[in-house]
């Protein structure tokens, strides 16, 4: 039998054990756990990166097994681990609790160059019984509270955990694997190298590359300075970079991109500010009356899309009105300069009108010649009777575009199926513009960062012209899935 370790507080004092240092932060639920005799022993451990990108380092855990009439077991595992910048969740496992006793878990880990940090949970304990009984009784047990804990290294090392089982403990734990911990420091320390000597040259290239410098300055002239770099190499001179960029009241746009050979194929953002664009679009003509043409029409503009590429950059505004229909102006620049502008119109609804005008004039010449009925059926519901099932249809819908090879229309589709879950699982129902989605996740209490990413790679090809990739569209379709079946 094997599941995962029972995550139940207990109800004397409800102790969370968190560990936090430069930026790093381990936390775990409780300090106590209980399980029974068959059952995996895992801890669900909560990883906080607030560094700004990825950390390599070496996770080492120490687990010392006391049976109940047996001699203690101790054991040191050690594993280089990488932290992405969106690391949330380790599961730390001891493998299988054979007979009755307490896992006794100290669980740290160890990054950077030179003198190196060292971050360390305190003490986990982890009863294993042989009964569900035992196991309630043991739950039942008063708690005692766990303090915070820290410590910072000056040496790789110091203030670790002792390698290997101490002399005293010729037993086993289940799945005992030994490990060399000079090694595997030796290893992590020399991947944490190779990796930061590709960040670096990565970002010297960037800095300095065209379409970067051209999303920099549109950003910076509307009083935004950028606050994080996230550099993610995949091979010499390839990878991907996010730039986190903050404006004067708090608000932050993410400009994400993809470096080959060497140089930006494209650099991208959405946001919410609708006129985060560069200066020469609102001051062309033909924007100026599209915009004012929608203007009159009741609508306003609630987002922005730059995509800027080699050879031209591609810029959307996205408009709504009050009725929550959308419209939007695209403009390609090329050398600072508007060189096209088009516009997607709302969807006329004066044919309809007069279809519906006709539809009422017939059906009360029915209802006079037949009778009114006495009750009237309720309105149906803007919100769909499944938003789940629904959302994941038109995820569907957008896999078949996106093999027709209708990629921009498939891009469209799937960013259609997260605004109508979040819509239908949180709203009314209607049609929302990007802004509102994250307005609405962030009112009902939500975390708004996956749902803003998705939608911003969406409207990056959709609206922006970005380039769309195979891997790039089937890491969306994941993302909106896992996130709709999370939320």
């Amino acid at each position: 039998m094997k599941r995962f370790l029972l995550l139940i507080l207990l109800v004397a004092f409800g102790c969370v054990a968190t560990v936090a240092a430069g930026g790093i932060t381990l936390s775990t639920g409780q300090s106590d756990y209980t399980v029974q005799v068959g059952e995996e022993v895992t801890i669900p451990m909560i990883i906080e990166n607030r560094l700004g990108g990825d950390i390599t380092g070496v996770l080492t855990q120490s687990v010392r097994f006391v049976p109940e009439g047996g001699d203690p077991a101790t054991r040191t595992q050690s594993r280089p681990l990488t932290l992405f910048w969106d690391t949330r969740e380790v599961a730390v496992s001891a493998g299988t609790a054979a007979e009755p006793g307490t896992f006794f878990f100290e669980i740290a880990f160890e990054y950077g160059d030179g003198p190196r940090t060292r971050v360390a949970l305190p003490e986990i304990r982890v009863h294993v019984v042989q009964s569900p009984t035992e196991q309630a009784e043991q739950t039942d047990q008063p708690n005692r509270q766990v303090s915070s804990v820290s410590s910072v290294s000056t040496s790789p090392g110091t203030g670790g955990p002792q390698q290997g089982a101490s002399a005293s403990s010729p037993g086993k734990l289940p799945g005992q694997m030994p490990q060399d911990m000079g090694s595997l420091q030796d290893q992590a320390a020399r991947e944490h190298d190779r990796m930061q000597v590709l960040r670096s040259a990565l970002l010297a290239g960037l800095e300095e590359d065209p379409v970067v410098r051209e999303i920099h300055a549109i950003l910076t002239s509307h009083g935004y300075a950028r606050a994080t770099t996230t550099i993610d190499p995949t091979g010499e001179n390839t990878g991907t970079f996010v730039f986190g960029y903050r404006g004067g009241s708090g608000e932050t746009i993410r400009v994400g991109g993809l470096v080959a050979n060497g140089t930006a194929a494209y650099a991208a953002y959405t946001t919410d500010r609708s006129l985060v664009v560069p200066a020469a679009l609102p001051a062309n003509e033909t924007y100026r009356r599209f915009a004012g043409d929608l203007a009159d029409d009741g609508f306003f503009p609630v987002s922005a899309a730059v995509n800027a590429t080699v050879g031209a950059t591609f810029v959307s505004v996205g408009f709504a009105d009050s009725q929550n229909r959308t419209a939007g102006i695209i403009a390609t620049l090329a050398g600072g300069e508007v060189q096209a502008v088009d516009i997607e119109e709302p969807p006329d609804l004066f044919p309809l009108a007069g279809a519906g005008a006709l539809c009422i004039v017939l059906l009360i010449a029915y209802l006079v010649r037949r009778g009114a009925p006495k009750t009237l059926e309720p309105p149906v519901s803007l919100v769909p009777g499944d938003p789940r099932g629904e959302a994941l249809r038109l995820l569907d819908d957008a896999r078949r575009e996106f093999d027709r090879d209708d990629r921009k229309e498939a891009y469209g589709t799937a960013s259609r199926a997260l605004r109508s879950y979040v819509s239908s699982a949180y709203g009314t129902g209607a049609e929302l513009a990007d802004g509102d989605v994250l307005r609405l996740l962030e009112e009902s209490g939500h975390e708004t960062g996956v749902a803003s990413s998705i939608l911003g790679q969406c409207a990056a090809v959709s609206y922006a012209g970005s380039l769309p990739l195979d891997e790039g569209f089937r890491a969306v379709i994941r993302e909106i899935e896992a996130f709709i079946r999370q939320n």
